[in-house]
């Protein structure tokens, strides 16, 4: 049987560049940076809504009930 990956002389060239890519690495890091960034804001909004919530939910609670207001003709 044989070799089913032959060698080239590219293979040098490709490893090479797979690993020497800076500019990919950056990119990928900046992107990174960007999701965790992301990740804060929403991890923010989302303790504001709870705070919102628990804050609605407790006023609820603590008023008398609704008075349903009878329409005036018009």
């Amino acid at each position: 049987m044989g070799n089913a990956y032959p060698v080239s002389g590219n293979r040098k060239q490709y490893s090479s560049s797979v690993r020497g890519d800076s500019a990919w690495d950056q990119e990928a890091d900046i992107e990174r940076v960007s999701l965790v960034e992301e990740n804060a804001r929403l991890r923010a909004l989302v303790v504001q809504l709870s705070n919102l919530v628990l804050r609605n939910v407790v006023d609820q609670h603590n008023t008398p009930p609704f008075m349903p207001a009878r329409r005036l003709p018009d």
